[in-house]
């Protein structure tokens, strides 16, 4: 009882003091929304009602308010869900600072409910006007959301001075329309990281995509991809790039699968046909709820995965890609694109044009014009007529040009590090592909580099290299060219003078042959019948030096003659006449007679043959 009395009479002392105290102020108050949140450490929440001018103002002077509010946490998954980087970027990704309001305000219901003052179920409306559902059971306070999400309170009854807070671990979502994504942020979320790649491949195409008023995108997913690159052999998005013609024709198939006005499974007919931003148009059918895509080459892809709305448009995923006319070039379009005149003027004059544009599957080594003109020094040709003749017409002509030519295609992502091809010349040609890039080896040992790869025409692909590539070709020696002209007199000639090794082995020679007819004009010319009354009414000797006058030692293609008459020297040791007019070559013997060359420049392997139309007489 002392005790009791002792206590009483302190207390009631200590209630003396304070009402007798001038500091005294009532009772103890209990700390404002803002100064809550901050003690708990929910920096998160405050940082987002103050982005909203005159909201914090607002919510403390309601008479009575119940705030949910969620943890620093809960805001960092509503980041990661919605894909922002920060809490502006989930403002834009909310759709602004309205539907931040409205979010928020969805949180706070005017009214105080602390969790004894909880029913079982509770619906609140909230600040926001929209209801809230609050389940209570012995030891838990959920929240559900507008969207169904439920958050769990954490921390419960924190009071304020107008009212309650209870902590949350979600973030919750109201009714809200929120803004709908780029066809960018679709596509990423979609997965199809294949196409978003494609399109950045593209300078300005996922600007020109994403600004545009009204789209359609037929989406390929990854794996319809994959198994383009299959189709085209190809390893890499880079690799069939360059297998459909580089990225001008990129932009095409992406843009064959674009259509520049929005078309919902809903808008669709039976069968509809969408221009494209290709140009090209693209057939669309819907048979229930199946609608598929057919390209101009009859391939069909079906949308699994249809009205995907972005902020410009639909976005339907394809399980295919679709091509569009790609219109590659042929081979003499790309060359004349390349500047490979030279080239094209070759082919056209080896007939080879049309047997390359209509093979199955080529491989085209394109020497440049500096190639050819170095192939030209090395023949001492002035150009493309002189070096054929120099190598020996145009027959090895289409021998060489077959060499630069396989009948398969290659490109350099094809090639192993060494490779054997059969050419069209059917010799074997061998390319090397290293990290210095493609080097090819021709029959003689000589090497030329690939300096433009993969330039794809409409039925293979063709790599520029600087160097003419030769294969083994080989000259007729003196006899099979006379043989060949039919030349059996003179051979008969030289056979009986026994002339046949010596011009034969000549290091260099050139042969004005003289004609079967114009063997017979001599003997008329004699009063002779046959080659050996000639060799027997003459001699021997004489015939020899006959014969020896219609060769000079060295070699003299027409157009290495200068214009006019000059003196050369033959193998008898009399100087022969030689007169060029133009393309016109004449010869005059020591008897003054003029005769005509009537076939011009047959090469032959230590040499030339020009066919003329009389025998040549020297001194005899």
């Amino acid at each position: 009882m002392y005790n009791y009395l002792k206590y009483f009479l302190l207390g009631s002392l200590f209630f003396m003091i304070l009402s007798c105290s001038d500091d005294y102020q009532g009772p103890i108050p209990y700390p404002t929304l803002t100064e809550a949140a901050q003690e708990a450490g929910l920096t998160t929440l405050v940082t987002a009602v103050n982005a909203i001018p005159g909201l914090t103002n607002t919510l403390q002077s309601q008479p009575e308010i119940t705030v949910f509010a969620p943890t620093n946490d809960a805001f960092a998954n509503a980041l990661a869900e919605f894909g922002a980087s920060d809490l502006n970027d989930l403002v834009a990704k909310l759709g602004g600072a309205a539907n931040l309001e409205t979010v928020l305000g969805f949180h706070v219901v005017p009214a105080v409910a602390f969790s004894r003052n909880l029913n079982e179920v509770n619906i609140f409306t909230t600040v926001s006007g929209q209801q809230l559902r609050v389940n209570s059971t012995p030891g838990s306070v959920t929240v559900v959301d507008a969207a169904g999400n439920t958050a769990r309170v954490v921390q419960a009854d924190v009071q304020i001075e107008n009212g309650v807070v209870h902590v949350i671990d979600r973030v919750l979502i109201p009714s809200i329309e929120l803004p709908k994504p780029t066809l960018v942020e679709a596509a990423t979320s979609a997965g199809l990281t294949t196409l978003i790649s494609a399109v950045t491949a593209v300078d300005g195409l996922a600007e020109q995509l994403l600004s545009a008023d009204a789209i359609t995108v037929f989406a390929p997913t990854n794996e319809a991809f994959a198994a383009a690159l299959d189709v085209f052999g190809a390893a890499d998005l880079n690799e069939l790039v360059i297998k459909i013609g580089g990225a001008v024709n990129l932009e095409k198939v992406l843009g064959f699968h674009v259509v520049p006005a929005v078309a919902f499974s809903t808008d669709l007919a039976a069968t509809n046909s969408f221009t494209t931003l290709s140009g090209q148009n693209i057939t669309v059918e819907k048979s229930g709820s199946t609608v598929s895509v057919t390209d101009p080459l009859g391939r069909v892809a079906q949308v699994v995965a249809a009205d995907i709305a972005i902020s410009n448009g639909v976005v339907h995923v394809l399980n295919g890609v679709m091509l569009p006319d790609l219109m590659l070039p042929n081979i003499v379009e790309a060359a004349t694109a390349a500047n490979l005149s030279v080239l094209i003027d070759a082919v056209t004059a080896a007939g080879l044009g049309n047997a390359l544009l209509n093979a199955d599957a080529i491989t085209v080594f394109a020497p440049t014009n500096d190639a050819f003109m170095a192939a030209l020094d090395a023949y001492d040709a002035d150009d493309l007529n002189q070096l054929v003749a120099k190598i020996g017409g145009i027959e090895n002509l289409q021998t060489i040009l077959g060499f630069h030519v396989v009948p398969a295609v290659a490109f350099s992502t094809d090639l192993a590090a060494t490779n054997t091809f059969t050419t069209l010349a059917g010799q074997e040609l061998t390319v090397t592909a290293g990290s210095s890039g493609v080097t090819l080896t021709d029959a003689l040992g000589n090497t030329a580099n690939v300096v433009t790869a993969d330039v794809a025409i409409e039925n293979g692909v063709v790599h520029v290299i600087d160097g003419v590539l030769l294969p083994e070709f080989s000259l007729p020696n003196l006899v099979e060219a006379a043989t060949a002209a039919n030349l059996t007199v003179l051979l008969d000639a030289v056979t009986a003078a026994n002339l046949g090794g010596a011009l034969l082995d000549a290091e260099a020679i050139t042969v004005f042959a003289p004609t079967n007819q114009a063997f017979l004009d001599l003997l008329d010319a004699l009063s002779l019948n046959s080659l050996e009354e000639l060799i027997s009414t003459l001699g021997a000797e004489a015939v020899t030096k006959v014969l020896q006058f219609h060769v000079v030692p060295a070699t003299a293609f027409s157009f290495d003659l200068a214009s006019g008459s000059q003196m050369v020297p033959t193998l008898s040791g009399e100087m022969l006449t030689v007169t060029r007019n133009g393309s016109n070559v004449t010869v005059t013997d020591k008897a003054g007679n003029t005769f005509n060359v009537v076939a011009a420049d047959v090469a032959i392997q230590n040499g030339v043959v020009h066919v003329i139309d009389g025998v040549l007489l020297q001194t005899l």
